[in-house]
């Protein structure tokens, strides 16, 4: 009897829909989401890569004896599960119809319909790659009965089947040699015949309720993959970072270099660190809607994992912005933690170098003005660096809008409000004397102690959108407290930021969520539509106007032991507005062609 070797047991279900969407709010957001990213893919790239190829005469050899207990092996790096044949028709034809495209999930269903004759179309796919003395040995797991009527359907694909005194079976797949073994109901698949003895003896314990809460989900465990592999990851993109470097010239190649090199210092942290990252993607047919869902965990213990254990929902100040009424809203309300500062201050710094250095080579600009523009950003840089040494992130903005009316205001933490008007009084005084420099005017009124300031400007006629929008002249208040700032775009929108000033009064208990961001697209339609008429955006109202949700994309992102995990959720009326800008689309390519496509 084949050898167990997952001896770790494989995680619940409810934690395989942990999602990973890194920081979403945190001041290095953009490189680790990019960083973790590239180190999952390059992982999994390594799978996909083929191990050594057998001749015939070995791929028709016996197995040697005792090979699967000679093989160094681990549990799976990644795991790959398909849903079931029945899930995904139903949930393509859902999917095709929301679009407006019916005619693809026929087209779909015909197709599976002609390909999985034989599978029980009930259950999933998956796809383990566990490492085989440090080689990637991907093991497919089908879902049938009986593997041979299946493969008979497939003989004009693959020729006939060759069957092993064991009752292994062999088929040639192109230039590949394809080992097959019934095990219950299912066809367990490998390139290398041993590497068959190392398939889990119930598939569906392993890879179905991945399988049935997912249309396609990836499991990629870092931790199973060998210090030396990791280690020659990391090499291989240094040797590339350093590549690069060594081509970069110019005023400017000392401060890229550094900011580049502070990058790779947190890429190696992340790829070193990382435990495990998951990713599932569903079209959900039952909820009329697209959920994707992932998670990311560090190595409990490192440096990584305590920047996820301090941070942490906290009372927040503006969860005022969270409203059903909303066309769109941005709320996060976090701890910080101290090493997430660190990161954040080299990277800052790097970004301030590369930015003085590129406006040094500004034709545009004299060299005083450039030290004095230099000396804006670095004050900004400090008092976003000094804010996030308080230990907390504390953000909201807000959207509202209906036929002919939008307002827009937004209010943060912040941990010199006086810094921040004395920065916008500074930039207004750097302005003075040029052409088309907006108006500033200061400390026009206070309100619940926070101190109210304008910024206008004039439109160019030959603007006619923003004209549309704004009028004549646009203009921004804002409003600056002891520990905060606020912004109103518009004067419509001053009584809404009066309302978060009044909300940051009394702070929001702490609940589950980091960050929550959610669209609604129809009321944004419906404005639209009024400030100037569209048939693309008639049509979407259309559409929408028949859906179950205002055209809903919602991301939440919440804490996790070790980790992070978040979830974003595509409504129906989203999918049905997208079909309604396509048919809109189709209609005016007809009849530009003549009734044709």
């Amino acid at each position: 009897m084949a050898r167990r070797l997952y001896r770790r047991r494989f995680r619940s279900v409810k934690n395989s829909k942990d999602v990973f969407v890194r920081r979403l709010f945190a001041p290095n957001l953009s490189f680790r989401s990019v960083a973790l990213a590239a180190a999952m893919l390059a992982t999994t790239a390594a799978t996909l890569l083929p191990g050594n190829s057998l001749s015939a005469q070995d791929a028709l050899a016996p197995a040697p004896s005792g090979s699967a207990d000679a093989a160094a092996t681990t549990e799976p790096v990644v795991i790959v599960t398909l849903g079931s044949v029945n899930q995904l028709t139903q949930d393509f034809n859902y999917l095709s119809g929301a679009l407006g495209q019916p005619q693809f999930g026929g087209m779909f269903a015909m197709m599976a319909g002609t390909f999985t004759q034989g599978v029980d179309t009930s259950q999933p796919v998956g796809v383990l790659v566990p490492l085989v003395d440090g080689t990637p040995e991907p093991i497919a797991l089908v879902p049938t009965a009986d593997v041979k009527t299946v493969l008979k359907r497939l003989e004009a694909q693959t020729g006939p089947a060759d069957e092993l005194d064991d009752g292994t079976l062999v088929v040639a797949v192109g230039a590949n040699t394809i080992f097959i073994r019934q095990v219950g109901n299912w066809a367990v698949l490998a390139r290398n015949r041993s590497v068959l003895d190392q398939a889990p003896a119930d598939p569906s314990a392993v890879i179905s309720q991945m399988g049935s809460d997912y249309d396609l989900a990836i499991r990629l465990d870092m931790q199973q993959i060998p210090a030396p592999i990791l280690d020659a990851l990391i090499a291989q993109l240094r040797q590339g970072f350093d590549q690069a470097m060594a081509r970069q010239g110019g005023d400017d190649a000392e401060a890229a270099r550094q900011y580049a090199q502070n990058s790779m210092a947190q890429l190696e942290q992340v790829i070193s660190q990382t435990d495990d990252l998951m990713i599932g993607i569903d079209v959900d047919a039952t909820g009329r809607r697209i959920v994707i869902d992932g998670s990311f965990t560090a190595i409990p213990g490192t440096k990584l994992a305590q920047i996820y254990a301090d941070q942490k929902p906290i009372p927040s100040a503006y969860a005022t912005v969270v409203r059903d009424d909303a066309a769109a809203y941005v709320h996060a309300a976090a701890s910080v933690s101290q090493e997430t500062v660190e990161q954040a201050r080299g990277s800052i710094k790097g970004a301030v170098e590369m930015a003085s250095k590129a406006l040094g080579q500004s034709d545009e600009l004299s060299e005083s003005e450039v030290g004095e523009v230099t000396e804006v950003i670095n004050r900004i840089a400090d008092l976003i660096l000094e804010s996030y040494e308080e230990g907390k992130l504390d953000a909201g903005a807000l959207l509202l809008t209906d036929a002919g009316s939008m307002k827009f205001a937004f209010g943060s933490f912040i941990a010199d409000g006086a810094e921040a008007a004395s920065i916008v009084k500074d930039i207004a005084n750097k302005l003075q004397g040029h052409q088309d420099a907006p108006r500033f005017e200061f400390d026009r009124d206070t309100y619940r102690g926070v101190t109210m300031h304008l910024i206008e400007a004039d439109v160019p006629a030959e603007e006619d959108e923003v004209r549309k929008i704004f009028g004549d002249t646009v203009r921004v208040h804002v409003g600056t407290g002891e520990k905060s700032v606020y912004v109103a775009l518009g004067d419509q929108s001053v009584d809404l930021m009066k309302e978060m000033i009044d909300g940051a009064a009394t702070p929001v208990a702490a609940g589950d969520d980091l960050a929550r961001i959610e669209l609604n697209l129809m009321p944004i339609l419906q404005y639209a539509q009024s400030v100037e008429s569209n048939d693309a955006i008639a049509s979407m109202i259309d559409a929408l106007s028949r859906a179950d949700d205002a055209g809903t994309l919602r991301i939440v992102s919440k804490a996790i032991d070790n980790g992070q995990r978040s979830r974003i959720v595509l409504g129906d009326g989203l999918l049905r507005a997208i079909g309604g800008a396509v048919r809109e689309a189709q209609m005016k390519k007809m009849q530009q062609n003549n009734g044709q496509f």
